[in-house]
């Protein structure tokens, strides 16, 4: 624990990561997220594990969704940032698919779960940030609108409202770049596909609700603002057609006939093929999300709620946010994250526990900086990793208490109308989303969870 005292050198962090991941050369590419480094490396036999989780200002090692994961916490960007400017790792992210098409020693340990959360996180952990930002937006200006603080006719409304709303009506437009990256197809091009399914030409058409036929054949559109599934589908086909014709066009002229041939070829299907089907299996998730929720609500909720701390610590929970984007489009907001959302204020609650609880300095050192950060902000992984799996109770704790907290929010249907994460600064936007429920739940997670883990949870004896 004594490496949690003195202040982060990031350059000598940034070193001794990539020094002990194997080198540059063992790196195929690099990724960030809130607080994770997110290596795909050639061969994670060679890297030093053991030797990483000591260095100072690392809190754990991780190898799930195909990744090998080094846990940061809040100041990951800086140590991400550092790698970049001392190595040509981050400058070589378009050699990764080349790579791992060859001579990965990691390719026979890929799963189906392993690959689908890799290609999930890779497609919208870029831009989950920016995301987010406009759902607090926007909790804010329910607010406001709430106790009559702003008037939802004023311009001043409008032009704030469309800085929040903006990113979810042209969805499509920032997957298609992420995924034309993630799957290798020209990201220019799919977002020209991307921008060609929310043309206002196009959503007149949906509005209107006459026929649509191209060449004498039926079309029938759906509204593609919000959208996820029919542009990942798109942007996937896209990188197989590109791969099929580049290679058969003559150089002199393939930079303009192949972005043509993909544009129209795989625009066109989307509008008469991939929109509609897709829509049809939007519609029906939601309607099986909805139905569960409303057969066994309680049920739900215990079990989501329960191994909701589980799925962040492998990754899973990007598997919830393509479905919990499709319920924004089809069902106006989602329940999943919703059932969640006492989640963060219990791991907040079990590290004020032992923070409560410890007499040794370094323990109450680290817990000190990790409740902050998971009470204020809603990042986790320093309570996670730094405090909480190490004693193992305080963390059953967090799962029985984001349980119960998912208990209440399932029983009383609620609906996350905008992406959140929970923390004491969204709460006031969360309750008017969703009432007093959530408040409910966050309570239970916060003082519970700091109550169950002071008095069974932790002792100073568990650091023998």
């Amino acid at each position: 624990m004594a490496k949690t005292k003195a202040k982060k050198d990031y350059p000598q962090l940034a070193k001794d990561i990539v020094r002990l991941v194997g080198g540059e050369e063992n790196v195929v590419s690099l990724a960030h997220c809130v607080t994770r480094l997110r290596f795909k490396l050639k061969d994670e036999s060679v890297a030093q594990t053991e030797q990483i989780e000591g260095l100072q200002g690392v809190l754990q090692v991780l190898k799930a969704s195909g990744q090998y994961q080094v846990v940061i916490g809040t100041d990951v960007t800086q140590v991400y940032d550092e790698i970049g400017r001392q190595t040509g790792i981050l400058s070589g992210a378009g050699k990764a698919d080349k790579e791992e098409s060859g001579e990965n020693k990691n390719e026979e340990k890929k799963t189906v779960l392993n690959v689908a959360i890799d290609t999930i996180s890779g497609i919208f952990l870029p831009f989950i940030g920016a995301f987010m930002a406009t759902g607090l937006l926007k909790g804010i200006l329910v607010i406001c609108t709430t106790l009559g603080v702003l008037s939802a006719e004023s311009t001043t409304y409008t032009l704030l409202f469309s800085l929040a709303d903006g990113m979810l009506n042209f969805l499509p437009i920032f997957l298609a770049h992420t995924a034309g990256k993630k799957f290798g197809a020209n990201p220019y091009v799919s977002m020209a596909i991307a921008a060609s399914l929310v043309h206002p030409n196009i959503t007149a058409l949906w509005g209107g609700g006459g026929a649509v036929d191209f060449l004498g054949i039926p079309v029938t559109l759906i509204n593609y603002q919000s959208s996820v599934i029919p542009i990942v589908v798109a942007v996937f086909l896209q990188s197989r057609i590109e791969k099929l014709v580049q290679p058969r066009i003559h150089q002199a002229v393939r930079g303009i006939i192949a972005p043509v041939i993909s544009l129209v070829i795989v625009g066109l299907l989307t509008f008469m093929v991939i929109g509609p089907v897709s829509n049809l299996l939007a519609v029906t998730l939601s309607n099986a999300i909805s139905a569960l929720l409303s057969i066994a609500p309680p049920v739900a909720g215990a079990v989501l709620g329960t191994l909701y701390p589980l799925m962040l610590i492998f990754g899973f929970h990007w598997g919830i946010i393509p479905l919990a984007m499709n319920n924004f489009a089809t069902m106006g907001g989602d329940p999943l994250f919703a059932i969640t959302m006492g989640t963060n204020f219990a791991v907040a609650g079990c590290t004020l526990g032992v923070l409560l609880k410890t007499k040794k300095a370094d323990v109450r050192e680290l817990s000190i900086s990790a409740f902050v950060s998971a009470l204020l902000g809603g990042v986790t992984e320093p309570a996670i990793y730094g405090v909480l799996l190490k004693y193992k109770k305080p963390f059953a704790v967090v799962c029985i208490m984001s349980g119960i907290g998912g208990i209440i929010l399932a029983m009383s249907g609620a609906l996350l109308t905008a992406m959140l994460t929970g923390s004491l600064m969204t709460l006031p936007a969360l309750i008017a989303m969703m009432g007093a429920p959530v408040a409910i739940a966050a309570a239970i997670g916060l003082v519970g969870g700091a109550v169950c883990t002071y008095l069974f949870g932790y002792s100073d004896d568990m650091n023998k």
